[in-house]
């Protein structure tokens, strides 16, 4: 014989149940803020990426640069004994593109005159290829001592990497420092 059981549910009265049936708008304000601080964070990291991407970009310009004066030192040993490449003058941003000398036998140019048409072409260059862009080079016996500076563009958050690698005497009393790429090339 089958005998039913009644089922009992369970009745839950209009005044026994709970007024949330939703998020509450607290909730909603507290996710979208927390969203926020996300998407700030996300904001950040990318613009440091980009200024980081830039620093990167700068200092392989400047190491080809000083790479390339260097070989031009290599290839004119007599003018860098000589003391033709040093140029330790203080840095400035402003300095305007260097005339390009020439020899005054153009049959053949003396190791001096080399020199100071290498030193030309290369400020030239950093002018053109970084914001800013100047050179020192000052000779340690048969060692180069080369420093390639420029200006940082300015950004809100600049990176503050300082003058580690710069000469001294090269920034002294400047508003602003350049960055520094410093090389030492043996000839």
């Amino acid at each position: 014989m089958l005998v039913h059981r009644p089922t009992y549910l369970k009745t839950i009265s209009r005044s026994q149940r709970t007024h949330q049936t939703g998020a509450s708008l607290l909730e909603v304000l507290i996710a979208i803020l927390i969203m926020s601080f996300g998407i700030t964070g996300v904001a950040l990291l990318m613009a440091a990426t980009i200024q980081y991407n830039k620093t990167s970009q700068y200092q392989m310009v400047g190491l080809q640069i000083a790479t390339q004066l260097a070989e031009s030192m290599r290839a004119n040993t007599d003018g860098f004994m000589a003391d033709s490449y040093a140029k330790t003058d203080t840095y400035s941003s402003n300095v305007a593109a260097a005339s390009l000398p020439s020899c005054a036998n153009t049959s053949a140019c003396t190791s001096s005159e080399i020199a100071t048409i290498d030193k030309a072409q290369v400020a030239n260059t950093l002018r053109l290829a970084l914001p800013g862009g100047d050179f020192n080079v000052q000779r340690n016996g048969n060692r180069a001592d080369i420093w390639i500076m420029w200006m940082e563009p300015k950004t809100a958050t600049s990176m503050s990497m300082g003058t580690a690698n710069c000469r001294a005497a090269a920034i002294s009393g400047l508003g602003d420092p350049p960055r520094c790429l410093y090389m030492r090339a043996a000839l």
